[in-house]
Formats: C-alpha cells, structure tokens, sequence
C-alpha cells in the first residue's frame, strides 16, 4: 500500500531527477520499485506520471498489485493520481475486470463511477455485461457513466436495455447520457414508444433530435423531425435539420418522395427561410445539412441557396449536383441569378457552373462574364468557356490574353490550349502575336500554345528567346511534343547557360523517354549545378533504368547533399544489391537528411547492411537522425532490436525519440 512516506519520487523538485527515477524502477524488482512507481503515479509532472505508468505497465502487476491501484482512485485529492491509475488499470488489459467487478458495488459511487470508465475502456463482453448492470446504479453519475461507455463501444446488444431504463429512470442527466449512448450505437428501426414521448418534453428535445439522426430510418422519425425544423428555438432547428439530412438518405425511393412533398409545401410555411438562416451560420455541419435537404428537395425555389454554396469550395460538388439534378430550372435560374447579385464570388460559381451547357442564353451570360468589372469572374468565364462549342468564344477569350489581372491571363491561355484543334488559326495567330511581345510573360504563354499546337519550329525559337524564364517554358512546351521532334532541341537546351533551363530540358528528357537522349544525360551529370545533375540523374534512370546503376554509383560518391539524395531516389526505384552494398559502405560518414534516407533505405530493402552502423547511428547529435534509426531497429529479430534500444534509451535525452523507443520497446 503507498503510504505518504512512499512518496520520495515527488519529494525532489526537480522534474527530470524525479523523471529518470522512475525510469531507473524498469531495472528493478517490482516488489521493490511498487512504492515508489505508485506514489509516481500522482507526481506533479505530467512527464513523470506518464513514465511511471509504462514502467509498472512493463512490470506486469499481479493481482495483489492491481487492488493496490483501485485503491488509488478513491483519492479525492490528487485528479492526476487518478486519471494515471485509470489509464493504467485500461492498458493492463482484460484481466483486470474481473478484479474490476469486485467494486462495482463499493460504497463509494466515485470509485464506482471510475470503475465503470475503466471497464468501459477495456471492452469484452464481461465488462459489457458489468456496464449493462450499472444502467441500475442507484448513483445518476455512475449509471449515466455506462450509459456512455456502452455507446462508445457500440453495443448493440445493449439496445433493449438501455430502451428499459430510459422508460425507468426520469433523471434528465441519465436521459441525455442514455438518448446520446443509443445514437452511437446508431442501429435504425421502429422508434421506441419513450422516444416520441420525450420529443414533447422540451428541456430533451434536441437530445432526441440528435439520436434520431442515428437511429431515425422511418417517415414517423422523419415526421418527428419535420416538427423540428419550423422551432423558433435555434438549437432544437438545428439538431431537427442537421439529423434530417442523415435519415433522408435511409429512406426508401417511395418514402423519398413523400418527404419531397412534404418538404415542398414546408417551403410556403417558412422552411426555406430557416435553412437560409442555417446556412449563413459559421457551422460546417450545418451548411453540409442544409444542402443535402436542399438536394432533395428537388425545388428551383431553393437554387438561390445552392448558388451561394457553390462559392464554398467543401460545398460546391454536392451544390453543383442538386444544381445539375434541376435540369433546365437550374439553367435559367443561372442566368437570371448571374445579372441580379452583387456578390463577384457567386457570379464566378455561376460561370462555372454554366460551362458546358448547351443553351444560347448560357453563351450570352458566359460572354458576360468575359467583360466582368471583377477579375474573378472574368476568369471563371474564360475556364467556362473553354467548355462551350461556340465559334465566337475564342476571339473573346484571345481578348484576355493581355488582360491586366495575371488569373486572367492564365485562365484565358488553359481555354485557348483546349481550343487549339476547333480553332487551330485563331490560336497560331494569337501565339504569333504574342510570342512576338516585348513582355516576357506574354512569350512564356506562347511557349504553351505553341504546344497545344504541336508547333516544333516556334518552340525551337522560343529556345533561343533572350529571356531565360520564356526559354525554360519552352524547354518544359518541348516536353510536350512526344520524343520524335521534342528531344534534338531538349539536347540543345542542356548546355543553355541558365541552369533553370538545363534543369527543365533534363526533366523533360526523362518524360520523352528517348533512348537518343542518354549520352547528353549523361554529360549533365558532370554540370557544374547540382540540381541538373540530380534532374539528368532522375530521367536518366527513368529512361535507362539498370543501365544507369554505374552512373549512379559514381555520382554517390560526390559530396553533394542534391546529388546524393537524387542517388538515394533512384536506388529506390532500382533496388539493386550493388547500389544498397554502396550506400552501406561508409555510412557512418554521412549525416544529415542524405543519412536519415540512406537508413530509411537500407531498413526497406536490406536491413542486414545497417547492422555494422546501428550503434553509431543512434548516438548521432541530431535527434531527427537517431529516430530514424530507432524506427530501423524494428527491421532486426527481436532479441537485437531490444538490445539496441535498451542501449539508446540509456543516453537519449530528447523527449520524443525516448517516447518512440519505449513505444518499441512495449512491442518486444
């Protein structure tokens, strides 16, 4: 039993003596260290609790010990001492419940209540079966206590049950407890008669509201929950809506259409303007609910609230589908909609919601959109008008091309690529023009519809352009043609002097996947930047895959961090025993992030060639380096796994890689 003199580990203030105290206990009897891990178990410190409870958890209490901690609960002074010992009495496993039982009926209804908590941790159908009995605690705490932790671990079995005693016992906090316990379980049917009993009492009305939502899958839960959504009382609205768009969906197709119905003739009794309340809400939930009734609902009536949701990103694929669903309502409400709001947000969501289209009147508000004030919504125009077959979209879209706001311009350049085989003049002549501009950004572009048109010979000059940025466009534009006509100009784009440009020619190289191309990859490995040298590397591999293994062996070599990471990437792929024997070699030479991935690839592909560095490893000065390695040590039979890290956890000192080798140590 810990006695107030057993408690010298808090006796020091120091928190890190205290803290490696406890750590000290793991190497001594049980018997010996119980006193002082149990009085650990109350420290001050957060840390040092949390470590006294893995070290008696290590220790395998007996039954005896296990009394001795239940009786560490009835202190009503010390929460810490408690929330620990609950903590630990749950991680000890199943054969603590039968110790457990012994007190479900002690005098003390707090100990029974923490009991109750355990065993709803533990689980199992004994500790269900004790929960089921302590629905009949005399205590309201202790019985709500179960209530709660048979919902958490949803036992269905429970269901009857727990029905009984929310017939039997009137106290509200059980009842609230109880209604949350059966929505977690979740299992839809027949209501029970108590829960259209207690819809009418208004203090648990949204209690049952928000059990509906999980057990309702019947139109007399629905028709509960229609008397919901029309309450002046804004929580009983919201549990009513948000619970009425999870059993809507339970319905069968012929239930569906009765609740449209019904939901159609609530819209002229206000319904319409509390779901438009809810959704201007700052809840989620809320909003995610709203839309779903809106869905269907199938009324144009509501699409004014589907086009605002469309402006929410999270929102804006089930608004677009309720949208899509109303058909032609939808359209022309679109277009009405598009001229009245002030909002650029909404005007933009109905742009792209009207892409694609097939409707005259959608062409007129599309070219709308293109003169917009707002330059948000010009650019959802010109994304929505890459969508439309219309032979005069083009030229208003070319239009954008010098617009002043960048989106714009961006927006109009992806439509124009998508228009490059309708209206393959009308884009040459808008490249032309604009690879012949003085701004820069403006060449860039043509680089791009250039390719859109498969146009080699104007890539060419755009490689030879003045300004490094237009010529590396054109080097990733030339990745684009296919590796018969891309990769002679990619070659040339190796030796640019911008090293932008060569990184770019080399990355499109790989995806060329021309053979033609090794041998200037292969020269780019010796460029004096390193990062072409780790792009030459990677679509060298990519294109000469094993044959590349001397390549890569060579550059491994270098001390470049770039490189040697580029290495690293390609032995990935390659998985070759010569390559992983190589970065074995020597390991103990690296550091940093080319370390913490050659140990990441080693413990993958061949663990055995860590062995000879492991030691040395988890001693590294940087803390991110030695929980790599400790991570690795899980890749080694466990009797060296748990020397290894039994000798790391006796000199670390950083929080979390002492955290992640106790971790592995509980596996051994």
């Amino acid at each position: 039993m810990v006695t107030p003199e057993s408690h010298t580990v808090s006796a020091d203030h120091d928190e890190e003596i205290r803290y490696r105290r406890v750590e000290e206990q793991r190497f001594v009897p049980f018997q010996k260290s119980r006193e002082t891990l149990f009085a650990a178990l109350g420290d001050s410190s957060w840390r040092v609790r949390k470590q006294a409870v893995e070290v008696v958890l290590a220790a395998q209490p007996d039954h005896g010990d296990i009394h001795q901690l239940i009786a560490l609960l009835r202190d009503e002074e010390n929460a810490g001492l408690r929330n620990a010992t609950a903590e630990l009495l749950v991680r000890l496993g199943s054969r603590v419940v039968p110790v457990l039982l012994d007190y479900l009926h002690d005098t003390d209804h707090d100990l029974r209540k923490l009991v109750v908590d355990a065993l709803g941790g533990l689980g199992g159908d004994q500790a269900q079966q004790a929960l089921i009995q302590a629905l009949s605690d005399p205590d309201c705490n202790v019985a709500a206590a179960a209530a709660e932790a048979l919902g958490t671990a949803g036992n269905a079995q429970a269901v009857p049950e727990l029905v009984r005693h929310l017939e039997q016992n009137q106290e509200q906090f059980f009842r609230f407890n109880l209604l949350a316990a059966l929505g977690k379980i979740g299992i839809s049917g027949p209501l029970p008669p108590i829960i259209r009993q207690l819809v009418n009492q208004d203090i648990l009305r949204r209690a049952v509201y928000e059990c509906l939502g999980k057990i309702g899958g019947d139109q007399e839960a629905v028709e509960l929950l229609l008397e919901g959504v029309l309450s002046l009382l804004p929580s009983v609205c919201q549990a009513a809506v948000s619970s009425l768009a999870k059993v809507l969906p339970r319905l069968d197709p012929a239930e569906q259409d009765r609740v449209r119905d019904r939901l159609s003739v609530l819209i002229d009794q206000g319904l319409l303007d509390q779901l438009t309340t809810l959704f201007s809400s700052a809840s989620p939930v809320m909003r995610d609910a709203v839309i779903a009734i809106l869905g269907y609902m199938a009324d144009s009536r509501g699409v004014r609230l589907l086009f605002h949701a469309l402006t929410d990103e999270r929102l804006a694929a089930d608004a677009q589908q309720a949208l899509v669903a109303l058909g032609d309502q939808a359209i022309k409400a679109a277009i009405t909609f598009f001229p009245e709001t002030a909002n650029p947000a909404e005007r933009a969501a109905v742009c792209s919601f009207l892409g694609g289209q097939k409707d005259r009147q959608v062409v007129a508000t599309i070219r709308c959109g293109l003169c917009d004030s707002v330059p948000e919504v010009r650019a959802a125009a010109a994304s929505a008008a890459a969508r439309l077959n219309d032979a005069e979209l083009p030229t208003l879209v070319a239009g954008l091309l010098h617009d002043e706001d960048a989106a714009v311009r961006e927006a109009a350049l992806a439509a124009l690529r998508r228009y490059a085989d309708v209206a393959p003049d009308l884009i040459t002549a808008a490249a032309c023009q604009m690879a012949d501009a003085a701004d820069s950004e403006q060449r860039k572009g043509a680089a791009q519809l250039f390719a859109a048109l498969h146009d080699e010979q104007h890539i060419a000059s755009l490689l030879k352009d003045e300004d490094a940025a237009v010529r590396e466009a054109a080097a990733r534009a030339a990745g684009t043609l296919g590796h018969t006509n891309a990769c002679p100009h990619l070659i040339m784009a190796l030796v640019d002097e911008d090293p932008d440009v060569r990184i770019a020619a080399a990355e499109a190289l790989g995806d060329c996947h021309d053979t033609a191309a090794v041998p200037a990859l292969r020269l780019s490995l010796v460029d004096r930047d390193s990062w072409v040298q780790a792009a030459a590397l990677r679509s060298l591999v990519q294109i000469a895959g094993d044959d590349a293994l001397a390549d890569i062996l060579m550059l491994w070599e270098q001390s470049d961090e770039v490189v040697q990471l580029a290495c690293l990437e390609a032995l990935e792929l390659l998985d070759s025993d010569r390559g992983l024997q190589a970065v074995s070699c020597g390991l103990g030479q690296r550091d940093g992030e080319v370390l913490k991935r050659a140990v990441e690839l080693l413990y993958r592909h061949n663990h055995l060639l860590l062995a000879p560095w492991m030691q040395h490893i988890l001693c590294h000065p940087d803390w991110d380096v030695r929980i790599t390695a400790v991570r690795a040590c899980s890749a080694f039979p466990e009797y060296e796994k748990l020397s290894l890290l039994q000798m790391a956890l006796g000199h670390e000192e950083h929080d979390l890689v002492r955290a992640e080798i106790i971790s592995l140590i509980g596996t051994v």
